[in-house]
């Protein structure tokens, strides 16, 4: 029994304790405290970003949900991203160094003690030369379809 005690409490800790992937890069621009004014939470909106690893030429911006209840061990699912090219597409030969690659975990951060997580994705549309973004969570048990898309064109194919 103390052996098992002893073990599930290592898992917990390090869910509770391992660092998103993405949380290094990622720098939050500002902040909406969102008042309940009859109860006693506050959840507060997060608005950060985050540079694309392989294509740094483009700087996703998400929301993120901080739950202002008292004993909250999950944040909410909900989410919103707006992605923009914020840079110069390197060149070389005439062609653009793009990474078109499909990438479903560009990055991610974690919502709830290991049960929840926050995932960036990224495909490229080689029709209409945009890359495309999806923030979404995933859970363990009763997952959530909420989700946000963004598109970034990286302008016309015949131009280069």
């Amino acid at each position: 029994m103390k052996k098992s005690f002893i073990v599930a409490l290592s898992i917990i800790l390090i869910f509770l304790f391992s660092l998103p992937a993405i949380a290094a890069s990622a720098k939050t621009i500002g902040d909406v405290n969102c008042v309940d004014r009859i109860g006693p939470r506050d959840d507060i909106i997060k608005v950060i970003r985050i540079d694309d690893p392989q294509n740094p030429f483009v700087s996703i911006y998400m929301t993120q949900v901080k739950s202002g209840k008292v004993f909250a061990i999950t944040d909410p699912s909900n989410c919103s991203i707006s992605c923009r090219l914020t840079g110069e597409i390197p060149v070389s030969n005439g062609k653009l160094l793009i990474n078109k690659s499909v990438n479903k975990d560009i990055g991610h951060f974690r919502k709830s003690i290991g049960t929840k997580i926050m995932k960036i994705a990224r495909w490229y549309d080689s029709e209409r030369n945009v890359l495309i973004y999806v923030v979404y969570t995933t859970k363990l048990l009763g997952g959530s379809v909420k989700h946000s898309m963004s598109v970034v064109p990286l302008g016309k194919i015949n131009e280069f």
